[in-house]
């Protein structure tokens, strides 16, 4: 039987997707996430670059040590999980090889494929590695949303939609990480919380073509919402051996991870690891597949929102990144850590900001200092609040596999959001501030 939603705006408590029948797989439960501050150091705005093929790997946020596995015998993380259901492999394929390249002329060169789908590692405590595409965790009373004849899909703006996947590109978020590129360009932009509670950034472009950067490395949260996108190119500098092979795993996926392929160059300006830059053209020009499905229900241009209550501000308070979102008559702008968040010298905004309680497991991984590497389900059911035409509508998501996007409804209802670029905050219990 489906869990009852607790209070919608204080998140005080997440929700797990259950079932009556069989084909219905049960999500883990909740568990704890460390949290431990990270210092605030400034940056500069690039001015020079140095292109190179091939790019060394490094999985720190604070420094270039990388993220290690650690062995059997390292303690504990604080919290474990219940071992998933067991399901079957998925089928295996491999990434489109492309022809190799000259270092930096911008086209990737996938230089080994996935070598075939693999079980995860027994050192992955986590549970998005293990789960099928098409299996059921949660029905929505809501169908999912579909693209109207001359919208783009990922915004739900008029235009004639590009024949090309979404390129999702995973974004650097320390501190060292500003000021960003590319990020105004996104038809929609993940927050995900990482190792010490700071963030990263999964930015999808299917519309328009951009500059992004810092590009930093995968997680397994990120299986959560790549495969809603159809065939989606995934664009990251790298990840351990685990995670890497859960990635690969995705077979609708194709994979251009840093390691494998060109297209990339640092920013010597910068200091490695938060100085990786690529373009989404190297990619959506020769990714397989077409354009991504919808993910949202929009309203009609010009159309004002009814749905849920007037709202001017709030905000989200990940243990080391502080962000808060105000109204402006138009669109949302961004704050964190206490200051504009600006990207090509604009500060990051959005027609809509979706804010979304997960569950949260334990990888059983661990970074380079010892601290747990969490993953976030994004799957199955849970509250959610939609911020859009200034005004608050208090919801749920729901995700029946990890094919479908996020179902927004509220009252049996879709929940509508204005047409343009969305923003979904990826959270867990208390964080959420709608006070701001």
């Amino acid at each position: 039987m489906k869990s009852s939603l607790r209070h919608l705006a204080c998140f005080g408590l997440l929700v797990a997707a259950c079932g009556s029948g069989t084909d219905v797989a049960d999500v883990p439960a909740t568990l704890a996430i460390v949290d431990t501050s990270s210092s605030t150091v400034a940056s500069t705005t690039p001015s020079s670059t140095t292109t190179i093929d091939r790019v060394s790997v490094y999985e720190d946020d604070e420094n270039a040590n990388g993220l290690i596995i650690q062995s059997a015998v390292t303690a504990a993380p604080q919290t474990t999980v219940a071992a998933p259901p067991t399901t079957s492999a998925p089928k295996s394929t491999n990434p489109t090889t492309t022809k190799a390249t000259t270092a930096g002329d911008g086209t990737p060169a996938v230089t080994q494929g996935g070598g075939g789908t693999k079980a995860p590692s027994s050192l992955y405590q986590g549970v998005l590695g293990n789960y099928t595409l098409d299996q059921v965790f949660a029905s929505s009373p809501v169908a999912k949303p579909g693209t109207a004849g001359g919208t783009l899909p990922l915004l739900g703006v008029a235009g004639s939609s590009p024949n090309r996947p979404a390129v999702v590109v995973k974004i650097d978020n320390s501190s060292k990480a500003h000021p960003h590129s590319g990020l105004n360009r996104a038809d929609i932009v993940f927050e995900e919380e990482v190792e010490f509670g700071i963030t990263r950034f999964a930015a999808v472009f299917h519309s328009a073509d951009s500059t992004v950067g810092p590009v930093r490395s995968g997680r397994s949260t990120d299986i959560s919402f790549l495969n809603a996108f159809g065939t989606p190119a995934l664009v990251y500098s790298g990840a351990n051996s685990v995670i890497d092979q859960l990635l690969l795993n995705q077979t609708n996926i194709s994979n251009y991870s840093a390691a494998r392929s060109s297209g990339y160059w640092r920013d010597s300006s910068r200091r490695a690891p938060s100085n990786l830059y690529t373009k989404t053209s190297s990619f959506s020009s020769v990714a397989p597949g077409g354009p991504p499905p919808a993910q949202f229900h929009y309203r009609p241009a010009g159309v004002a929102s009814t749905q849920g209550v007037p709202s001017g501000s709030f905000g989200v308070r990940y243990p080391a990144n502080s962000t808060h979102w105000d109204w402006v008559g138009t669109h949302w702008v961004r704050q964190q850590r206490g200051a504009n968040h600006i990207t090509d010298g604009a500060q990051v905004s959005a027609s809509n900001v979706v804010v979304v309680a997960v569950q949260s497991a334990n990888t059983g991984l661990f970074d380079s200092t010892g601290a747990p590497v969490p993953e976030y389900v994004f799957l199955g059911e849970g509250p959610a609040v939609v911020y859009t035409d200034g005004r608050r509508v208090d919801g749920t998501w729901t995700r029946p596999t990890l094919r479908d996007p996020a179902i927004l409804h509220v009252n049996g209802q879709p929940i509508t959001l204005t047409p343009g670029r969305t923003w979904v905050q990826v959270t867990t219990s208390g964080q959420y501030q709608p006070n701001g």
